[in-house]
C-alpha cells in the first residue's frame, strides 16, 4: 500500500463519490420514472448514457492514477 497525502486521499474520496454519483445517475435515467415529467424520451437516454460514460470516464483516470502513483 503506497502512504497518501491527505490531500490525495480527500481526492480520491471525492473522485470515487462522484463516479458513484454519476454511475447511480446513469441508473435512474436507464432503469427508473425519476424525473420522467422533465427528462422523457430519448433526452433520458442521451442523459443516461452521458452519465454511464463519465463515470467510466472517471473511473478509468482514478484508476490510472493509482497505477502511476504506484509505479513510481
Amino acid at each position: 500500500m503506497i502512504k497518501k497525502s491527505p490531500t490525495e486521499m480527500i481526492n480520491l474520496v471525492f473522485s470515487g463519490m462522484m463516479v458513484l454519483l454519476t454511475f447511480t445517475g446513469a441508473i435512474v435515467f436507464f432503469f427508473t420514472d425519476l424525473l420522467s415529467d422533465k427528462a422523457f424520451g430519448s433526452k433520458r437516454i442521451v442523459l443516461g448514457v452521458v452519465f454511464l460514460a463519465y463515470a467510466i470516464y472517471r473511473s478509468y483516470r482514478m484508476y490510472s492514477a493509482y497505477k502511476q502513483k504506484e509505479q513510481s
